[in-house]
């Protein structure tokens, strides 16, 4: 079976600002951020990772490098499609503002309907990241049969996403047979883990949602804020 892996980032700055980051340069992780990283690498519920995609982000570069301290992984790389979404005009603005903005019910109620100024469609944001997904289970999939081995016999296959709050409730959705116009009753903090098992035949299957080292946490605002 195949399982992946959704990670997102840790806290950066950006979030303990309450500002949507999106694509603004130079976004990092607090110190908070980076130690909730590696609590949760001691927390991940499989020992061997057979591959690691990122987003290009700074915030997930960091997120990647504090995990690669404290786990294995036999191969990593940067994946664009993971990136998070361009939000355009609205990188790097308050919530607390943005919430008052009239397309904000928009991105609340029907996010498939929402193109951000100067950005990009959330529909196509979700499209290229469950295209990324997509393609990490086909990848792993296909090791398994260059190896000779019986996927429903063989050991489990294990890949790991770092990506960001929106593009891992968008997998997360579509691995649930959900519309996105629905993927806003997901949420997923800041430095936790989401698991989606691959069986060989059948449905993708949810095993876990939002999990961080420290315990439940309160859904965060919708935009990425704590």
């Amino acid at each position: 079976m195949v399982h992946l892996v959704l990670i997102r980032h840790g806290e950066s700055d950006a979030n303990a600002a309450g500002l949507l980051a999106g694509r603004t340069p130079g976004v990092a992780l607090t110190e908070a951020g980076r130690a909730q990283i590696r609590s949760l690498a001691g927390i991940l519920p499989f020992a061997t990772i057979t591959a690691l995609r990122h987003s290009p982000l700074m915030r997930c570069v960091q997120t990647t490098e504090e995990l690669l301290g404290i786990i294995t992984v036999g191969q990593t790389r940067e994946d664009p499609g993971l990136a998070e979404v361009d939000y355009g005009q609205w990188s790097g603005q308050p919530l607390t503002s943005l919430k008052e903005h009239p397309e904000w019910v928009r991105v609340a109620e029907s996010p498939s309907t929402m193109v951000f100024p100067g950005g990009e469609s959330l529909q196509a944001a979700a499209s290229r990241g469950i295209a990324a997904a997509e393609a990490l289970v086909a990848e792993l999939r296909q090791r398994t049969v260059a190896s000779g081995e019986d996927e429903k016999t063989q050991e489990d296959s294990v890949g790991i996403i770092v990506s960001h709050g929106d593009i891992i409730k968008a997998i997360l959705a579509d691995a649930l047979g959900s519309p996105l116009d629905r993927f806003q009753r997901i949420a997923v903090a800041p430095g936790s883990f989401s698991v989606i098992s691959y069986p060989a035949t059948g449905h993708p299957v949810v095993t876990a949602m939002s999990v961080t080292a420290g315990g439940r946490q309160a859904a965060p605002d919708l935009g990425g804020g704590r």
